[in-house]
């Protein structure tokens, strides 16, 4: 070894001399490298944030911009000749107001039948309405088929069913569908460029502070760049509406990708694999979920996945911070809850003549009872206010109906209630909200820390892998929040956070023209977990609401978050 070393020593003094005789000194090139991290570091804090900035307005004028068209699928004609254009494949008639077509006519129900094109046929469900359904005076039991030119009755009232026609001429002519998808998908080039220039140079500050403790962070960030280039390639084939979805999930993996390579290096690869195993998994959705049979079969698949994974929770769950959430194979380790939460979101859905069935509803109460009674039992509190959160829209969706929530809600206080006493764990971080200052080095530690380095931070941060909260228990998945604000500043962490909110508002807007309600319902199930994510991680890490311990969705370090993360944007993709 000795000798190895004298004879390796050898070259590196020829080096040495050979950089002497240039006039360049090893001490001088390192001093001068430094000195061009901080200076890289100083404008990177202004222009990384500046940029987030520029990306999400452009993803939020490419939604306001887009024009969908309501080309009408048919018309009702009712006997004084007015006409009523049928938009949706789903439509529920009847005289309550949240009827798709209201007819004010005293004999229909509020809720009186469903009329549905699916496989291009029409057909007519009956949903228990006092006057009843006929078509061509035959009583509809259950679903009956329709061609153009039968007539409906409802409750006495007729109407017949006529083709979709062009009405207007001269406003199809204004817009053109084709050159309005040019124009977006030439928009969605600019910001992906954009994206990847962030992407890029956060990796640059990241390998400038973490190098030594990162050297496959190069080659991690080149096969990401591939990987969301060639996953934008794809989906933009088989997408003609725009890919702002998708946009914002590759952004948030970035930012994903620089807090683990600041706080955990060595997870890095098994990060991409996670990202590579979401982008595959929201894929497969998407192509399933084109077609609404198929749609239904994958929620079946999913739900008895659900109940599997559920009690493979319960039979082989690990603790982990007091939650009993983990599962360890040996191989792998990963969190069967998170994937649960997709089922959960399936459970509820249903096409509107199924919706308002009690049969869909007990079905979906029962599913949520055995996810939030699991939820319990392993003290995973954070994941059962989530789970209920998306419960209650869910119900909502599904009925309208104020007292019937007010029922649910009053029995979630109950149970809340019982599981804070009769769980001393829960109880604990019940005991400590709002009082985290007063147990700064004990029970409220990760807390404290989070604010003091989410202060230290400021709006433009200490520079991505200079923060010293990597340090603390946690850092990149409960407190991924103040490990944000602190490296890359507040105002980044704002737009990250502004960016999830958006996905939120985005399934709402869809919802508007959705195709079906079995759409609309996972859409809106989706984005309630999204901000009920997002806002336990942000507001109980500051100590604003209890610390429960869960992550935020795309941004946290962890392989079973992020492929659930995927597969609930595929949801609300779905709602296209």
């Amino acid at each position: 070894m000795d000798l190895f070393l004298d004879r390796l020593s050898e070259p590196l003094d020829a080096l040495m001399t050979i950089l002497a005789g240039l006039g360049i000194n090893l001490e001088t090139l390192t001093t001068q490298s430094e000195m061009i991290g901080r200076f890289y570091t100083l404008a990177i804090r202004w222009l990384l944030p500046l940029m987030a900035a520029v990306i999400l307005l452009r993803c939020l004028l490419t939604l306001l911009g887009e024009k969908r068209e309501k080309t009408p699928w048919g018309y009702l004609q009712l006997p004084s000749g007015l006409r009523i254009s049928i938009t949706r494949w789903e439509n529920l008639i009847g005289r309550g107001r949240f009827a798709d077509i209201v007819i004010n006519v005293p004999t229909l129900s509020r809720s009186h039948a469903v009329l549905t094109h699916r496989h291009d046929a029409w057909l007519l469900r009956d949903l228990g309405s006092k006057g009843g359904s006929e078509v061509n005076g035959t009583k509809v039991e259950g679903e009956a088929a329709i061609d153009y030119g039968d007539t409906i009755s409802l409750a006495g009232l007729e109407m017949t069913l006529f083709p979709a026609g062009i009405d207007s001429p001269q406003q199809r002519h204004e817009y053109d569908p084709d050159a309005f998808v040019s124009a977006e998908r030439t928009a969605n080039h600019t910001t992906l460029a954009l994206i990847l220039l962030f992407q890029f140079l956060g990796a640059i500050q990241i390998y400038l502070a973490r190098g030594a403790a990162a050297p496959a962070l190069p080659l991690i960030f080149l096969s990401f760049f591939l990987l969301e280039s060639l996953h934008y390639v794809i989906i933009r084939r088989y997408s003609r509406r725009n890919l702002v979805p998708e946009l914002i999930g590759y952004f948030l993996c970035g930012l994903n990708l620089l807090i683990v390579a600041s706080s955990s290096p060595g997870t890095l690869l098994k990060q991409l694999a996670a990202i590579l195993i979401g982008m595959i998994a929201y894929t497969v959705i998407i192509a399933v979920a084109r077609d609404l049979d198929r749609a239904h079969s994958l929620r079946y698949l999913f739900i008895v996945a659900g109940l599997l994974m559920m009690i493979l929770n319960l039979a082989l769950g690990k603790s982990h911070f007091g939650a009993r959430n983990w599962i360890d194979l040996g191989f792998i380790s990963f969190q069967p809850m998170e994937f649960v939460k997709i089922a959960f979101v399936l459970a509820g859905t249903a096409t509107l003549d199924r919706l308002l069935t009690t049969r869909n509803m007990t079905a979906f109460v029962g599913f949520s009872g055995a996810s939030i009674i699991t939820l319990a039992l392993i003290n995973d509190l954070g994941t059962a206010l989530i789970f209920f959160g998306a419960f209650v829209m869910i119900s909502f969706m599904h009925s309208g109906n104020i007292r019937t929530l007010f029922l649910f809600l009053s029995g979630a206080a109950f149970g809340g209630l019982a599981v804070v006493i009769f769980k001393p764990h829960i109880a604990a971080r019940f005991a400590l909200w709002g009082k985290a200052w007063q147990f700064a080095n004990s029970s409220g530690y990760q807390q404290t820390r989070t604010m003091i380095a989410a202060a230290s931070g400021g709006l433009l941060g200490v520079g991505g892998g200079r923060g010293y909260l990597v340090s603390v228990a946690a850092a990149d998945t409960d407190l991924v929040f103040g490990m944000l604000c602190e490296e890359w500043g507040l105002l980044l962490a704002l737009v990250a956070i502004l960016m999830i909110v958006f996905l939120a508002f985005y399934a709402v807007v869809l919802t508007r023209g959705c195709r079906s309600s079995f759409y609309a319902i996972a859409a809106c199930g989706a984005a309630t977990i999204f901000i009920l994510q997002m806002a336990l991680n942000v507001l109980g890490s500051v100590d604003l609401l209890p610390f429960t311990g869960v992550t935020i969705p795309f941004i946290s370090n962890g392989g079973s978050s992020m492929i659930a993360s995927w597969g609930l944007l595929a949801l609300i993709k779905a709602a296209e």
